[in-house]
């Protein structure tokens, strides 16, 4: 199969990232640029069977964080990439919490300042506390839900983080309306996470697992639930999607996902 079009994947070994990587590779028709901490365990999650390393396709492992990277550099990373895809979070730890600043809201910024202008999309992951900055979009919160949010953005940065992630997106097209930059703000429920055997390889009928919303739906507190593989189906689909489709559906949006009842037989992480 002809390779039609180059991503940039960040953060590839992550419980999300990985299913983009393999799924991506899967399909055999995109070159795949992935930055990771550790290529040793990239390719123990893309090539458990131990074939050679050299003879897996399309890939190209950056070992690296885009924190540390000069700007020179990720600028010939993305060159030529139709879309970048970044599902960065933070680590529920001390350091991951309170240590490691806001560095999903930094990320966001140093990679669309080096996107070009023009054919490139950034798909970023976030979860659907994260409310739309439009301040329309999303239906308003119950006072609790509202409180417990509120305690979330004061207490742990990480919240604040996605969100700031999200502002960053939305006020730079408000900002520069002639711009064509394009991105996609994916908000998952509670993340939880399938047996690989019931995953690859990925079936046809897959997209039948999970829904597609504009904002969140039922209580913050447990209602929805979201595969992670199935998050990285849905950010691989945007990543391929034919590009007047994309624009009429996804671009400057943040839309919602969601397993279907019953579907997901995970445990939460």
């Amino acid at each position: 199969m002809s390779v039609v079009r180059k991503v940039l994947v960040v953060d590839s070994t992550g419980a999300t990232g990985n299913h983009v990587v393999r799924m991506l590779l899967e399909r055999g028709d995109t070159n795949v640029v992935a930055v990771a901490r550790s290529k040793e365990k990239l390719m123990g999650i893309v090539n458990p069977g131990g074939v050679n390393d050299e003879e897996i396709k399309n890939l190209d492992v950056k070992e690296a964080t885009i924190a540390n990277m000069a700007f020179e550099e990720l600028m010939s990373l993305v060159k030529e990439c139709s879309a970048v895809v970044s599902y960065l979070g933070h680590n529920m730890d001390w350091k991951g919490i309170y240590k490691d600043g806001y560095f999903v809201k930094e990320t966001a910024e140093k990679i669309t300042s080096v996107m070009p202008e023009k054919d490139c999309r950034f798909i970023m992951m976030g979860s659907d506390g994260v409310a739309h900055p439009d301040g329309k979009t999303d239906p308003k919160r119950s006072r609790l839900a509202r409180g417990f949010l509120w305690l979330l953005r004061t207490l742990l940065p990480p919240l604040a983080d996605q969100e700031l992630a999200a502002l960053h997106l939305y006020q730079h097209t408000l900002q520069n309306p002639s711009s064509t930059h394009e991105w996609t703000v994916v908000r998952p429920g509670d993340l939880v996470y399938l047996d690989d055997a019931s995953i690859y390889p990925v079936k046809a009928n897959r997209r039948d697992l999970y829904e597609i919303f504009d904002h969140p739906q039922g209580s913050l507190f447990g209602d929805n639930s979201t595969a992670r593989s199935d998050v990285a189906h849905f950010l691989v689909d945007l990543v391929t999607m034919e590009e007047n489709a994309y624009q009429e559906t996804y671009n400057h949006k943040m839309p919602v996902i969601y397993n279907k009842k019953d579907d997901t037989a995970g445990k939460e992480l």
